[in-house]
């Protein structure tokens, strides 16, 4: 019975595992705004679907965190010195989501480097002068 139980306790992890994979890889924009802003559903699950949609944001804020400072090629946006705290960068990501309502069915990754490249443009650093328009975001499809 021991063995059964474990086996179970195991199974259940490798599928939750698995279904937070799949989560991150077919996010799209539609769907990050309604779990942003969806109150219609039961206070619980508004919640769960906030905070899961939070943890995706501030897990994208800390990759790019990480692979922009190993490689300042990397910038598609710049961070204010105080930073910018998970809470303010979902007020920005859901107004950015609702002024663009064609491009929802993209990437909700994509669209989140959109949103924070217009909001924290880089700086060039000879002029302090803001660029152009952001650059094109390009992030590769993963398999």
């Amino acid at each position: 019975m021991r063995l059964w139980i474990r086996t179970a306790a195991i199974a259940a992890v490798m599928v939750s595992l698995v279904g937070n994979f799949a989560f991150a890889e077919t996010l799209r924009g539609d769907q990050l705004l309604i779990m942003l802003t969806d109150d219609s559903s039961s206070g619980m699950q508004a919640n769960v679907n906030r905070y899961r949609a939070m943890g995706y944001i501030q897990g994208l804020l800390d990759a790019y965190t990480v692979f922009s400072t190993r490689d300042p090629s990397l910038n598609i946006y710049c961070m204010p010195e105080q930073g910018v705290s998970t809470a303010q960068a979902r007020i920005l990501i859901v107004k950015w989501l609702r002024e663009h309502p064609k491009r929802l069915h993209e990437q909700a990754r994509l669209l989140v480097f959109h949103a924070l490249s217009e909001a924290f443009p880089c700086r060039n650093a000879s002029t302090g002068q803001k660029p152009g328009p952001p650059k094109k975001v390009v992030v590769p499809r993963q398999n």
